[in-house]
C-alpha cells in the first residue's frame, strides 16, 4: 500500500502535462501512485500518459473517462486509490522534488490527518511570485484553517478522513474546492502548515474565471455558498462562516461579476444575501482586520455604487 495517492485530472493538458508528471515520478519520496485520470481529452495528452505508465509501471496507473468534469475526476480518484493520504495536483502545475516527502514527515511526525503548504503563483510566462497565502497567523489552527483554506492542490489529506464521512467534490459545479476544502475542518482538528513553498500554482489567462465574455456558471457561487452556509450554521464557527461570505462572495464574487455588464444583477443578489443572512458583516472581527481599499470595495459593492468603483478599479464597467 502506497503511502500518498496523487490524483491528476487531465483534460487537454499536453502542454504542461510532462512537466506536471516530472515533477512526481522524481519526488524524493518513492512510496507513492499516481493516479493519471484523463477526463476526455481530445489532444495529445493520453500518449504523454501511456509514454509515462510504460516507464514507471510501479508508480503510475492510468484511468480514461468520458468529459465529466474536474470533480468527477477527483472522486473518481478518492475512489480508487489506496495511500494513507491523498494529494490533488491539478495537471498544469508541479511541484518541488521534496514536496511529498516534508508534508508526508510531518503529518506522521505530529499524527495529522491534513497537512497545508505555501506556494508560488506562476503565470505562463514563467514570471513567478510568492505567495502571502496565510493572513490569519495568529489565530488557532482550525480556524486559521477555515479562513485561509479554499484550495485542494496545497495539501495533503489522511484518505480515512474522507472516506469514513463519505466527504466528496460537489459534481457539476465550479467552485467545488470552496464548498468541500473549508468545511473539512468540521470533521478533523488535526490540521497543520509548513511555511516552505512546496506546490507551482501555474495561472493562465483563458482560465472560466478571467474569460472575456460572461460565464454563466460563474453564478454557481451562489450554490457552493448556500451548501457552505447549511454546513457551518450551527456550528462554533458562524465567525467564520460569515468572513467566507464577505471574502468570497461579497469581496472576490463582485469583483468578478463586475468585469461584466450582466454581473451586475448577481451583484445585487449577492447583497441582498449579505443583508439577510449576515446584516452586521461589517463587525466581523476578520473583515475588521482587513486593508483599507478591501474594506472601501466591499463596502461600495453592498451599497452598488458601480460609478465609484469603476473609478477605484480603474475604468470596468460602470
Amino acid at each position: 500500500m502506497p503511502k500518498i495517492s496523487i490524483v491528476v485530472p487531465i483534460y487537454n493538458s499536453g502542454k504542461f502535462l510532462k512537466k506536471c508528471i516530472d515533477s512526481l515520478v522524481n519526488q524524493t519520496f518513492k512510496d507513492i501512485e499516481i493516479l493519471l485520470i484523463n477526463d476526455g481529452s481530445t489532444d495529445n495528452s493520453q500518449e504523454i500518459i501511456d509514454e509515462y505508465v510504460e516507464k514507471y509501471p510501479d508508480m503510475c496507473k492510468s484511468f480514461m473517462r468520458e468529459n465529466s468534469g474536474q470533480a468527477v475526476s477527483r472522486n473518481f480518484g478518492i475512489n480508487n486509490s489506496s495511500g494513507d493520504y491523498i494529494f490533488f495536483v491539478d495537471s498544469d502545475d508541479y511541484l518541488e522534488y521534496n514536496t511529498c516527502e516534508i508534508a508526508y514527515n510531518y503529518a506522521i511526525k505530529n499524527g495529522l490527518d491534513i497537512v497545508c503548504f505555501n506556494f508560488y503563483e506562476e503565470y505562463e510566462n514563467k514570471v513567478e511570485k510568492y505567495s502571502s497565502y496565510y493572513f490569519f497567523n495568529d489565530y488557532p489552527k482550525d480556524k486559521k484553517y477555515i479562513l485561509n483554506e479554499t484550495s485542494v492542490w496545497n495539501k495533503i489529506i489522511r484518505r480515512e478522513l474522507l472516506k469514513k464521512n463519505n466527504l466528496l467534490f460537489l459534481e457539476n459545479y465550479i467552485y467545488e474546492d470552496l464548498e468541500l476544502i473549508p468545511r473539512l475542518a468540521l470533521y478533523t482538528s488535526k490540521i497543520d502548515f509548513i511555511p516552505e513553498k512546496l506546490y507551482h500554482y501555474v495561472i493562465h489567462q483563458n482560465s472560466t474565471m478571467r474569460q472575456k465574455e460572461y460565464n454563466k456558471k460563474m453564478q454557481n457561487i451562489f450554490v457552493v455558498m448556500d451548501k457552505l452556509y447549511e454546513k457551518f450554521t450551527g456550528t462554533k464557527y458562524e465567525k467564520e462562516l460569515e468572513y467566507i461570505y464577505i471574502e468570497h462572495l461579497l469581496h472576490a464574487g463582485s469583483l468578478r461579476f463586475f468585469n461584466y455588464e450582466e454581473g451586475k444583477k448577481d451583484i445585487c443578489k449577492i447583497t441582498n444575501i449579505m443583508k439577510e443572512r449576515f446584516p452586521n458583516w461589517r463587525k466581523n472581527e476578520y473583515y475588521k482586520r482587513k486593508g483599507f481599499k478591501y474594506r472601501v470595495i466591499c463596502e461600495l459593492f453592498y451599497l452598488k455604487k458601480f460609478g465609484l468603483l469603476s473609478i477605484i478599479l480603474g475604468g470596468k464597467n460602470a
